[in-house]
């Protein structure tokens, strides 16, 4: 699946929750990988950054380098120890997708929303004879190993038994999704091969081909004057300008 251009450094670290897929059990969520494979990012939670709302940090340590504070400040302590498993690294896989979830137009209050019983805006009931279509919009699918190395690797096995020569940038995946928080699970359903829709990739405004985000961007590894900075408790904003982001 080509792609004109992927976004560039500014777009990708200044990118939003909507950029990212979002489950639900309130409605079914329907992906065509773009990426043949998930890029793994060993990632801290930092609950102080961005004002106190928390965000996301990728751990600086590499095989050779062990300059990460959060990583140096764990040292000593033991494994259970309830501040290690809230702030060690843990994997993340992240990979472009298309978010083909069937969409439709709420009658109620003219905005977009999945299939659902209830309108994702204003919770009005949706009508069944309400059209839906595709979103046909790329983000980017990003989860623990659970997710990839169990329910994604199973969906791509058992598509190669039955389609050898196919890929699973082949064919759509239904996600469904039931209970929240640590009960939430996810199940992953493959589609047959098909192919997309001519415009499928086409941004519906624009005319143009949608970008992708570049993954060796999103999988750089955080400064230490950055993660310094979101212990400090640093909104986004501060951080950006810290990386010379305006």
């Amino acid at each position: 699946m080509p792609f004109v251009e992927t976004y560039t450094y500014p777009q990708t670290r200044k990118r939003t929750s909507d950029s990212y897929v979002k489950f639900s059990p309130d409605h079914r969520v329907v992906l065509r990988m773009l990426d043949n494979q998930a890029k793994l990012i060993w990632k801290h939670w930092i609950p102080e950054a961005n004002a106190g709302r928390g965000m996301m940090a990728n751990c600086p340590n590499t095989a050779s380098v062990r300059e990460c504070p959060i990583e140096k400040s764990l040292v000593g302590l033991a494994k259970d120890d309830p501040k290690v498993i809230e702030r060690r690294a843990k994997k993340r896989y992240v990979v472009n997708v298309l978010d083909r979830t069937p969409y439709t137009v709420c009658s109620s209050c003219n905005e977009n929303t999945p299939k659902g019983k209830n309108c994702n805006n204003c919770q009005a009931a949706l009508k069944g004879s309400q059209d839906y279509a595709p979103l046909n919009r790329v983000k980017l699918l990003e989860s623990g190993p659970q997710l990839f190395a169990t329910n994604l690797m199973q969906v791509e096995k058992l598509q190669k038994e039955d389609f050898p020569d196919n890929e699973i940038t082949d064919y759509d995946i239904v996600f469904m999704t039931s209970g929240t928080g640590r009960e939430r699970k996810i199940a992953a359903t493959p589609q047959p091969p098909s192919d997309l829709e001519a415009d499928a990739l086409l941004d519906k405004e624009t005319g143009e081909e949608q970008k992708r985000f570049d993954l060796d961007l999103l999988s750089e590894p955080s400064s230490i004057e950055e993660i310094e900075l979101m212990l400090s408790g640093a909104t986004i904003d501060e951080i950006n300008a810290a990386r010379g982001i305006a």
